[in-house]
């Protein structure tokens, strides 16, 4: 019988300073199974958005050296004690503090990850496909990001788009297919132009 080795895990906070990072980073996450706890989009003048992540001490390496290479994030803390999870936090109040009168104009989307059973991996899906939607509709520019990013395969994109699609036929939404049908298309001739050249 072979011999488990556990890992130690911590729990991080990775700050991205604009879309194309953050999907970079998100693809990053997504591709090595690395748990969100909570992903939240704000857009200040100086963040675009924040993850927090649970990663055991292999991967958090490979991910600094990642960052080193390719630019995955903009900031990292990493949270070993109650103590500076605690900081961390007073931290993020202070801004939201000094940030009260931009609140009305900066829309957040957070979610949080804590599976129990079936339904609630569907509300996470469901959630997440929210957020997508909303940054899909927020900015022409995120859609190109999402387009044009080398962290999703042309599969994975397309599989991406297709289950959002069929999540929203669902409750009938169908301006919101729409959109994501329009996206699908501009992932298709953004690779068909790409096999041209």
């Amino acid at each position: 019988m072979a011999k488990y080795e556990r890992h130690r895990e911590f729990e991080v906070q990775l700050l991205t300073y604009d879309g194309t990072q953050h999907l970079r980073l998100h693809g990053w996450l997504k591709r090595n199974d690395v748990l969100i706890k909570s992903e939240t989009i704000h857009n200040s003048d100086e963040t675009f958005g924040r993850f927090f992540i649970f990663i055991n001490n292999i991967m958090l390496e490979q991910l600094k050296e990642e960052n080193m290479e390719r630019g995955l994030f903009c900031d990292i803390d990493v949270m070993n004690t109650e103590n500076e999870r605690w900081n961390i936090i007073k931290k993020l109040d202070e801004e939201n503090d000094e940030r009260e009168n931009l609140l009305d104009k900066i829309q957040d989307f957070m979610f949080s990850f804590q599976i129990k059973d079936k339904d609630d991996i569907e509300n996470f899906l469901k959630r997440a496909n929210e957020t997508s939607l909303t940054l899909f509709k927020q900015s022409r520019e995120f859609i190109d990001d999402y387009v044009q990013t080398k962290e999703l395969t042309y599969k994975d994109k397309i599989k991406d788009i297709d289950l959002m699609i069929e999540a929203f036929v669902e409750e009938e939404r169908y301006e919101d297919c729409a959109l994501l049908v329009g996206v699908k298309e501009d992932i298709k001739e953004y690779y068909k132009l790409k096999k041209q050249l």
